[in-house]
């Protein structure tokens, strides 16, 4: 969620560092050659669970999902990462009533990962507590929250078709939905993952300049135990890593093209804007956000077929996503985005969702 680029921002959560030049890192083969994703039937509405870990990028990634026509966000789960979960879900709802969104039921996942200690700083924890210093409405109203895992499992069950889950922070929640009820995994038709670094540099060093981690991005590094069950679940896996998104970014002026929206329009050009005037620079990165559009419109990107596998032992390589020699793939990997019919979706669909 951070990046390694001179002079460019990018905003993970509500921090701008910078990206990691694109390209094989050391000890990593080639990228192998990609095809088209499938564009969706723009008829049909996709039911969708949306699960972050309190970014601010992340955040404007669920505004895009409540502003599509074709999408029914049916639960939002907060997952360990950024955010202290039961802290950020409670921000999310504030805002949610302040836009006026109504019927949503909301989760907080556990504040840790399932094994291990790998965590973001403290401070830009404090930050997420703060709703990266956004305006937080209602606060002094608290409202109901379940269980993330448990809420995951409740919502699959009771869905009449194949539901989608969207995962932009740590794959805690699922990974423990899954342990709750693998039986859940008949009716889900997709997930899609924004996270790891497959050939390119990982993005730990971005927060943690000290850390000798220079192969994992701090999505899975976070829970890496978690992503490695997810990886095994032989669900349909979809992963957009930092070699996609690295390759797209945003300026002040496509953020404003999104004013021609409604309320969830604003609130993502508040995200940015607010980004761009806190850490300065001209360009902003949007890993969760491009994610969500390539779940809806998957013609936006190449894809390969990979089989993939997540360093869980600590130590320099903790979180790294692996290609297993020789393996079969689990996996199917964004690697080549279409970034111009992406930003052009972006204004889109924020202008679709003007009142």
């Amino acid at each position: 969620m951070t990046r390694r680029l001179p002079g460019l921002l990018l905003i993970a959560g509500i921090l701008a560092l910078t990206l990691p030049t694109t390209g094989c890192s050391a000890g990593r083969s080639a990228a192998p050659p990609v095809t088209p994703g499938a564009p969706r039937d723009p008829g049909t509405v996709l039911p969708v669970i949306f699960d972050d870990d309190g970014s601010q990028d992340g955040t404007a990634a669920l505004a895009f999902l409540l502003s599509h026509p074709g999408v029914s966000v049916r639960a939002i789960t907060i997952s360990y990462g950024e955010a202290h979960p039961d802290v950020y879900v409670q921000h999310v709802a504030r805002k949610l009533d302040n836009m006026g969104v109504e019927g949503i039921p909301l989760g907080a996942g556990r504040d840790a990962p399932l094994a291990g200690s790998n965590a973001f700083p403290d401070w830009l924890r404090e930050r997420s507590n703060n709703f990266g210093g956004l305006p937080i409405p209602n606060a002094d109203q608290t409202y109901p929250v379940q269980d993330a895992a448990e809420l995951i499992v409740a919502t699959v069950n009771a869905s009449p078709e194949p539901i989608t889950l969207f995962l932009s922070g740590a794959q805690t929640n699922l990974a423990e939905a899954l342990r709750l009820n693998g039986d859940i995994a008949a009716n889900i038709a997709a997930v899609y993952i924004m996270g790891g670094a497959v050939y390119v540099p990982g993005n730990i060093q971005g927060l943690t300049p000290d850390s000798d981690n220079e192969v994992a991005e701090w999505n899975v590094y976070a829970d890496p135990q978690a992503a490695k069950e997810v990886l095994a679940s032989e669900l349909p896996l979809y992963l957009v890593p930092l070699d996609a998104t690295n390759q797209v970014t945003l300026n002040a002026e496509d953020i404003q093209r999104w004013r021609e929206g409604g309320p969830t329009a604003d609130f993502a050009v508040e995200i940015y804007e607010r980004a761009l005037e806190n850490f300065g620079g001209s360009n902003a990165a949007v890993w969760d956000l491009m994610t969500a559009a390539v779940m809806l419109d998957p013609s936006l990107c190449r894809f390969a077929s990979l089989p993939l596998d997540v360093i869980t032992a600590e130590g320099a390589t903790s979180g790294q996503t692996v290609v297993v020699e020789g393996g079969t793939a689990n996996v199917t990997v964004c690697l080549a985005p279409d970034a111009g019919r992406i930003k052009e979706n972006f204004r889109q669909v924020f202008s679709a969702a003007a009142p």
